[in-house]
């Protein structure tokens, strides 16, 4: 790692830019609190939240945390209506269009398509009039806007705003995501792989409480995340943990969307339960029983389904649930994690996440369950890693200071 020196301008922004992290993440606190927290001196605290306060960034809140003796506190919060965030959620289900607040509370939510053949360029531009229309729908004028999170699948060099790898989205490769939406908007773009973009999100709002923290999500495919000191891991190529695309079936004819053979996520991923469902069909009347009222088995309708009272459902998943416990146990292995975190379709099934649970504990028996933790934002809010993401990068690595 390249050394960097520390000034006062350097101290002061990582004061202000730790200020927002703990009102983010916490709510409500008191400027004691704050300076307890952060261990900085009361006068330190004053100034930093009188400047917030002076903007509007930060107002006094009525939410008062319990308190019998002395003096009443006077907590402060995050205005979230300061500004708003445009979060675009790109991916091969669907694709999502959201505006937030400052905590990610959506404000409006819209699922964009765009008929085929189209060019990347093209595409975007048309996400570009969709989202203007959007804020313009919910009275947002663009001087309002932050700016935009774009969250899309495949390998992104965050740096520049390029999706390097974007599977069935594009035909192109190389796609400038930012260069082109930026053309369109007033306000700054960037863009970051979906699943870094939800780890994102897990530190600003939700359960990542560890420095190092691995996150897998299950559903439709394998999705995977890691950080090391809080910070997203990726290589000098931008590739993120992809445990999904581990070498793991040596005999598998089965085409991973990577364009590899063999990929963990062949085995294990939403088109190979539909495939065990479909199979058991003809002859299974409570399955039968589930596609009469919800029809066939689908990325929104598969937690009915594997929900249903059938046992021969149970037995043919239960290998593919633990062969993804054996994938996730040696990710484990080589990260190191303090803090696993589960999300996606298949783990919101109680029977599947137990299980999966369960086995990687007989597979490693050094584990403990609390190394594992369900994530507590949801896994069909797919705009908030993007909104999370921006609003890191445009207002808590700023310090708050925004441009006039």
């Amino acid at each position: 790692m390249k050394p960097v020196g520390v000034n006062m301008i350097n101290v002061k922004q990582i004061n202000r830019k730790s200020v927002l992290q703990l009102l983010l993440r916490s709510g409500p606190l008191s400027r004691t609190d704050l300076a307890a927290e952060l261990n900085l001196t009361t006068a330190t605290l004053t100034s930093i939240c009188s400047d917030f306060l002076q903007k509007r960034l930060l107002l006094a809140s009525n939410k008062s945390r319990t308190q019998t003796l002395g003096r009443q506190k006077c907590p402060l919060e995050i205005n979230p209506s300061y500004k708003y965030v445009l979060a675009i959620s790109l991916h091969y289900t669907g694709h999502v269009i959201a505006i937030t607040n400052l905590l990610g509370d959506p404000v409006a939510i819209s699922e964009f398509s765009l008929p085929r053949p189209y060019t990347a360029v093209a595409f975007l531009k048309e996400l570009a009039n969709t989202c203007v229309r959007l804020l313009w729908e919910n009275n947002i004028p663009c001087e309002k806007v932050l700016g935009a999170g774009v969250g899309m699948i495949g390998s992104v060099n965050q740096d520049k705003g390029i999706s390097l790898h974007p599977f069935k989205i594009f035909e192109e490769d190389q796609v400038p995501i930012r260069d082109i939406l930026q053309a369109e908007f007033p306000f700054p773009v960037c863009v970051e792989n979906n699943m870094c973009a939800y780890l994102n999100a897990e530190y600003l709002f939700g359960s990542a409480q560890a420095s190092n923290v691995l996150a897998i999500k299950w559903g439709p495919g394998v999705g995977s995340a890691s950080s090391i000191d809080g910070q997203i891991c990726k290589d000098h190529l931008y590739h993120s943990a992809e445990v999904g695309h581990t070498y793991f079936y040596t005999s598998s004819n089965r085409l991973c969307k990577c364009g590899r053979k063999g990929c963990l996520e062949t085995g294990v991923n939403l088109d190979r339960f539909v495939e065990v469902i479909q199979s058991l069909l003809p002859n299974q009347p409570a399955l039968q029983a589930v596609q009469q009222k919800c029809g066939d088995p689908s990325f929104e309708n598969i937690e009915t389904y594997i929900g249903a009272d059938c046992t021969a459902l149970t037995e043919q998943i239960r290998p593919l649930i633990h062969d993804f416990a054996i994938g996730v146990s040696n990710a484990i292995q080589v990260f190191s994690p303090d803090q696993v975190l589960l999300f996606g379709v298949l783990f919101e099934s109680p029977n599947i996440a137990e299980t999966f649970l369960n086995d990687i504990l007989q597979i490693n028996p050094l584990l403990s369950r609390k190394l594992f933790c369900k994530s507590a934002l949801g896994w069909r809010k797919e705009y908030l890693g993007p909104a999370a993401t921006a609003i890191n990068i445009f207002l808590v690595e700023t310090g708050g200071n925004l441009p006039e």
